[in-house]
């Protein structure tokens, strides 16, 4: 190399070296400006330097950590998470920095991303208690609550303070482990007798187990400790709301209400004042929240929810106009149109605002909530299942959504799934009338009347006032056959609440099996006359006039039901079975497909379709649009179940029947024709011993099927059981003596003599 050239490069390092510098130093100096504007107050300013400070160099962590902070004083938790995110990636060795990052990305519903801070935190240091709670907190999360304890105790062997007891009984009553829950929260007070957080922790696990008179006592000792303390005054308010005794939690809410430092305070304060039913107080309280920028939105949408529920929508509209026009990107205010069109019945606008919310903030689980309702709305069931899932892996704790999916399980017929969605919620909140009504619906759809008996007489007891729980006692004692008892529960339901349409319905079927039809299209008429564009009762009315012997008007209700409603697709699924039943397979067919077009994304609509090919003897498009149906939702229980028969009555892909004929016995367990077909394919599986006992339960599901009869008597035969083989083959015979498979059931008795 020439000295020349030697030189060029020799300044071209140091120009390098100088710009890098330069930009440190440029950062450093934004640093420092960002500093000087805190010392004044003046954190707009600060933040606004911090920012260019990263800007000038993104590796410099010093602006990232004040940057953090500052959100989270201010409450903007997205900014602040990935700030301590970001910092604690470029400090890799400061195990305080990675607690704090995982514990932001804990909050924000990211378990297995904080459980890796933690683990970064233990592998500098093994015996860090704070990263072990960070790490127990993380495995709860992740629902390993035996790992969350023993790493909760690990802390508490390294540091016995209250805060961790307190988090132990936490974990232990979420295992449901109460006596060694209240032995933790009840030693976190005596190891800090002075925190107010062990108190109100032993004080939050009382209440929980109704023990209201102990734990007012401790939310009382709180208050002694730091009368001031927001927690404090909010939980006792809560506690005195929920007993019964809201006169006595305002004192409480009004003395922490108006701090500049929690605005969410004051906010409690307007709610209060508006379950208590006093909205001018409420509105007082909101406008003085309005004078101030930093809580101008929420305070201004807040006023526009309390004007549409005090029938003042268009001052509600015009306000969350307002407050969406000024900051467009605030979703909760999208949230809060959604809401009111959702109530006014204009979906398709909802649906926007509710996308536009979820657009803005994904991780809110409002935002999501009001998608899943709106789709629900739209009956797109598989959309709303989606959005209500999606709120549960933002919030595991939100009953509301866990609610909607039990009911849309319910509707998809999967009634296991709404029992075990519906009775966790039943088991964390008993006084929940909401989550006990649809456990009891799911249980009688399973057909285990005892557990539903069980559930039903509970909320008769609990909530004899209830319209809804009567209809469901009539539901339970119409399914036992108790007629009486039946008529006399759905007619208190009405005297309770003359809306119910299931009651209307247990009555009119009643009418109708005894004899009674006049009577049955008299009750219908009626609620016409008071709702005559409500679809249901239309669809209702077709029932009652089909049973009654005339089609013609059923299909004229049917058709009012569409016209009214282009969503019933209860209406459109009748009418295809009216057509079925007339032998008018085409129109059906049409009918089917028009509201598969109307719904696509539903199971239901393609599945009728396919059956209706199964009657017009179109099997080969029939399978096909089984397997597009499976291939679309394995859990289909009705397609895979159809598909598996088909494929076994043919002696084909036999593995794949098996597969589909299980799948639809985990969704409909109970089923009969489901369990026919499971055992069926045994039987072509040449597995006897498998097919014989979901066979003996087809037949005690349905006695009088001749055909579950004589599959029984092929697998017993091919178990070498002749004697209960000819048992069977005889009963199905004896209940049909010409059935579809007669003949051959004849030539297999010949061969067991």
């Amino acid at each position: 190399m020439k000295v020349q050239q030697r030189i060029r490069c020799a300044v071209l390092g140091l120009l390098v070296a100088l710009t890098v510098a330069g930009c440190s130093r440029s950062a450093q100096s934004h640093f420092e400006r960002g500093n000087a504007y805190l010392q004044k107050g003046n954190e707009a300013a600060a933040v606004l330097e911090f920012r260019n400070a990263i800007q000038k160099d993104a590796t410099f962590a010093p602006p990232r950590l004040k940057l953090a902070e500052l959100y989270v004083k201010q409450g903007n938790s997205a900014g602040a998470l990935a700030e301590y995110v970001r910092a604690a990636d470029l400090l890799p060795n400061d195990a305080g920095l990675q607690v704090k990052a995982g514990a932001l990305l804990l909050r924000a519903g990211k378990a297995q991303d904080a459980q890796a801070r933690a683990d970064k935190a233990l592998a500098i240091n093994p015996k860090n208690p704070d990263a072990l709670v960070l790490r127990a907190n993380a495995l709860a999360g992740l629902d390993d609550l035996d790992g969350a304890i023993t790493q909760i105790q690990q802390a508490i062997a390294l540091d016995p303070k209250a805060a961790h007891q307190t988090n132990l009984g936490v974990l232990q009553l979420a295992k449901g482990r109460e006596s060694e829950a209240e032995s933790a929260f009840r030693l976190a007070v005596a190891t800090d007798p002075k925190s107010v957080t062990a108190h109100l922790g032993l004080a939050n696990f009382l209440w929980a187990l109704d023990r209201g008179g102990e734990a007012e006592a401790e939310f009382k000792a709180a208050l002694e400790l730091d009368p001031g303390n927001v927690r404090a005054n909010q939980a006792l308010a809560a506690f005195y709301a929920s007993s019964g005794r809201g006169a006595e939690a305002e004192p409480h809410l009004r003395k922490v209400a108006g701090r500049a430092d929690d605005p969410a305070a004051t906010i409690a304060l307007a709610d209060y004042y508006v379950g208590m039913k006093r909205p001018a107080e409420a509105l007082k309280v909101l406008d003085q929240l309005s004078s101030a920028p930093g809580t101008w939105a929420v305070a201004r949408s807040r006023t526009a929810a309390l004007l549409y529920s005090e029938g003042r929508p268009a001052d509600a509209y015009r306000t969350i106009d307002e407050v969406i026009s000024k900051q467009p990107s605030y979703s909760e205010a999208h949230v809060m149109r959604g809401r009111f069109l959702l109530a006014d019945g204009k979906t398709t606008e909802a649906l926007a605002e509710a996308q536009q919310a979820v657009t803005l903030d994904p991780r809110s689980a409002e935002a999501q909530f009001l998608l899943g309702s709106t789709y629900q709305a739209q009956r797109d069931l598989d959309a709303a299942a989606a959005a209500f899932k999606e709120v549960l892996r933002l919030n595991p704790r939100a009953a509301a959504a866990q609610l909607r999916l039990a009911g849309i399980e319910l509707q998809r017929g999967s009634p296991t799934a709404a029992t075990q969605l519906a009775g966790q919620t039943a088991q964390l909140e008993p006084a929940n009338l909401e989550a006990r009504l649809i456990l009891g619906r799911a249980l009688l759809a399973q057909g285990d009347l005892n557990r539903a008996s069980v559930v039903t007489s509970e909320l008769v007891a609990s909530f004899p006032g209830v319209g809804a729980v009567h209809a469901q006692a009539g539901m339970l004692a119409l399914r036992r056959g108790e007629r009486a008892g039946a008529r006399t529960s759905f007619e208190k339901a009405l005297s309770l609440d003359p809306r119910l349409l299931e009651p209307l319905a247990g009555l009119t079927t009643l009418d109708v099996r005894d004899g009674q039809g006049q009577a049955a299209r008299k009750r219908i008429e009626e609620r016409l006359q008071a709702t005559p564009r409500d679809s249901s009762v239309l669809v209702l009315a077709a029932r009652t006039w089909e049973a009654t012997g005339d089609r013609r008007k059923a299909e004229e209700f049917l058709r009012r039901a569409i016209d009214t409603d282009a969503l019933n697709f209860d209406a459109y699924a009748l009418l295809a079975r009216l057509y079925v039943s007339e032998g008018k397979l085409d129109k059906a067919l049409a009918e089917a497909d028009r509201l598969a077009a109307r719904q696509p994304n539903s199971v239901g609509p393609q599945t009728m379709a396919a059956l209706i090919l199964l009657a017009q003897g179109k099997n080969e498009e029939a399978r096909q649009r089984f397997e597009r149906i499976v291939e679309t939702d394995p859990r289909a229980a009705v397609a895979s179940n159809n598909l598996a028969y088909m494929y076994a009555s043919r002696g084909e892909q036999l593995d794949r029947a098996l597969q589909l004929a299980q799948a639809a016995k985990a969704e409909l367990p109970d089923n009969p024709n489901v369990n026919d077909t499971l055992g069926f394919v045994y039987i072509k599986k040449q597995l006897p011993s498998l097919a014989v006992p979901p066979l003996r339960l087809a037949v005690d599901k349905a006695p009088g099927d001749p055909g579950f009869h004589y599959h029984l008597g092929l697998a017993l035969a091919q178990a070498g059981d002749k004697s209960a083989a000819r048992q069977a083959l005889e009963q199905a015979l004896r209940l049909k003596a010409d059935f579809a498979g007669a003949a051959d059931a004849r030539k297999l008795l010949a061969t067991l003599d």
